[in-house]
């Protein structure tokens, strides 16, 4: 396999949209075949099934749901007929046959960009015809390389104009989840671009996006991952997050590694350590299950967690 980041990359990475070339399309782990196996190889209770809203202003929290006890191939059935976005987390941690894959993935970044890549997670996505994700942002860095299908991405700049900073800290402070309200608005301010076999992104730390499918199924690779910069950032963040709930403190978001930025993040370590343990966070509840036998491939779920 091969992936081509932009000789750019070691000066714009981590502040501009970087576009890249690969092979994985050509790979036969993303196959049907390859994609039923993995989903029978993957852990079921880790299996992230979700559906989304149509497309509006506003915040439109994804729905989720369970695969039962379906076998890969019918939930890959499902997927195509119905309205489903899968997201396997960890894919290359949790199921070995993808290890390689994502090594290969985040190496490339790390020579490129010339910057140690850490905390390594590769989701594989299998996702529905015509789908489309919410406005979201991520608190890590993230590529996104397109295996199967055609999506368009929009990206919106990392500002408090697009998504203001308490919102920010709080998908820090695990208060919230990654979704933001969209207005249309925006869409003035959004780069636009379609992702097609062979194709990927990184764009800059909190950027908020959302995706539309085209009308054919769609895999893709979700990498997220840290550099130094980008974790002083995120915990000058939650610094940012404590210091305004705590104190009523107005922060300013960390753009740029400055001292002060610096300064917050080693703050951070210590607040961590004076925040009381948390109860750990309930998975949102699932309100539908897979069925082969529905014309949405779904039916509403019940008694289910």
């Amino acid at each position: 396999m091969t992936i081509n980041w932009p000789k750019t990359t070691k000066k714009d990475f981590g502040n501009e949209i970087l576009e890249a070339t690969h092979t994985l399309d050509q790979s036969p782990l993303f196959s049907d075949d390859a994609l039923a196996a993995l989903l029978d190889a993957y852990p079921r209770e880790r299996l992230g099934v979700w559906t989304f809203a149509d497309h509006s202003e506003g915040e439109e929290a994804p729905v989720r749901g369970i695969a039962g006890d379906l076998s890969g191939a019918e939930i890959l059935r499902a997927v195509k007929r119905g309205r489903i976005w899968l997201n396997l987390r960890a894919t290359n941690q949790l199921v070995e046959a993808y290890s390689q894959t994502g090594e290969a993935i985040f190496d490339s970044l790390q020579n490129a960009a010339g910057r140690k890549v850490m905390k390594r997670d590769m989701s594989v996505l299998i996702s529905s015809p015509g789908i489309h994700v919410h406005y979201h942002l991520d608190i890590p860095l993230v590529a996104l390389l397109q295996v199967r299908g055609e999506k368009t991405i929009w990206l919106y700049p990392p500002t408090r104009d697009f998504a203001p900073d308490e919102r920010v800290e709080a998908i820090v402070l695990r208060e919230q989840e990654e979704g933001l309200a969209f207005k249309s608005g925006f869409e003035a301010s959004a780069r636009q671009l379609t992702l097609k076999p062979g194709m990927a992104l990184t764009w800059p730390q909190t950027a908020p996006h959302r995706v539309q499918n085209a009308d054919v199924m769609n895999v893709s690779l979700s990498c997220e991952f840290m550099t130094m910069p980008a974790l002083l950032k995120a915990n000058a963040l939650y610094t940012n997050g404590r210091l305004r709930r705590g104190f009523g403190a107005k922060p300013s978001r960390p753009n740029s590694l400055t001292a002060g930025t610096i300064g917050k993040a080693a703050l951070a370590r210590v607040l961590k350590k004076l925040e009381p343990q948390r109860e750990p966070t309930a998975p949102t509840p699932a309100s539908f299950e897979l069925d082969l036998d529905s014309e949405t491939c779904t039916r509403p779920a019940q008694h289910l967690s």
